[in-house]
């Protein structure tokens, strides 16, 4: 999830340096580049591409389409770190969603974490200025992601990760070009640097992909969506340098709410531990 997560960050820095070429038109080129690289991937593997159980890798490819255009949408329209904490709802998404349709079990502590990170983001929204359909289109894509991520932990020891990450642009990319049929629209042509940026789109995404996939095959929903919260940091960071971005003092302060959470989120068992120690020492005294 750290390797993910720092891929993630680079393709956000790629997505927001074209933030003058419209948002259907980078997902275009982004699907392209990516569904030539998994196929490849699964060529020289010979892994046959179409899976098995194809009722969720649909519902993979489906969703993670869904909230990869509301996400780009977001990352074009508002601060760099401020459209990545919002969209940092996912993780809670992804839990409730886990819990209900895969029975995870989610401890109370983990509860209370959730409870503290989504403060932090309510936080960022409130003193950021954020508009309010931004707002909702990053929620609309936390959501998806989450439904996206609950269909990979679905497969978990069923479906090669390599043959989940192709089903993303092999669906993304007809739903697109479908979009332009429909609603055309002038496409800008890239110029220069934006061919890098373009590409850098393609490959980044592919090892976050490959990395979050087989992370969220390997360990339930509620601690892996929680370590996501690190691309805050690579957010904060990029923003800062590179786009000249401000945040005030009260917005860092929900960055950090929501840090909180996460962190107490991976050390659930361990604080809960040390509780029952503390409340054990209290009842024998």
């Amino acid at each position: 999830m750290l390797i993910a997560s720092f891929a993630f960050a680079w393709m956000n820095f790629s997505v927001k340096s074209i933030g003058h070429i419209p948002v259907f038109e980078v997902i275009l080129f982004r699907a392209g580049i990516t569904l030539i690289i998994s196929y490849a991937i699964l060529r020289k593997r010979k892994v046959y591409p179409w899976g098995t159980h194809h009722k969720f890798l649909l519902a993979r490819g489906l969703f993670g389409a869904g909230g990869l255009i509301c996400y780009f949408y977001t990352l074009q329209h508002m601060q760099l770190a401020n459209a990545i904490v919002i969209h940092y709802l996912s993780p809670i998404c992804t839990t409730l969603i886990a819990m209900v349709f895969l029975k995870e079990r989610v401890r109370y502590m983990q509860w209370i974490a959730f409870a503290i990170s989504f403060s932090g983001v309510v936080m960022v929204k409130g003193f950021a200025n954020v508009d309010t359909f931004d707002f909702l289109m990053g929620v609309a894509g936390a959501v998806f992601s989450g439904l996206a991520y609950n269909a990979i932990r679905n497969m978990k020891d069923k479906e090669d990760a390599d043959v989940i990450i192709f089903y993303q642009p092999m669906i993304a990319l007809p739903l697109v070009l479908i979009y332009f049929l429909i609603f055309p629209q002038e496409f800008v042509i890239p110029k220069g640097w934006d061919w890098f940026y373009l590409i850098g789109t393609g490959i980044f995404t592919q090892i976050g992909q490959y990395y979050i996939t087989r992370a969220y095959q390997m360990d339930t929903a509620a601690r892996i969506s929680s370590v996501s919260y690190i691309g805050i940091f690579w957010g904060v960071i990029m923003g800062k340098f590179l786009f000249n971005d401000t945040y005030p003092a009260s917005v860092l302060l929900g960055m950090a709410v929501v840090l909180s959470g996460v962190m107490l989120n991976l050390n659930a068992l361990k604080v809960r531990k040390l509780a029952d120690k503390v409340r054990t020492l209290f009842v024998h005294e």
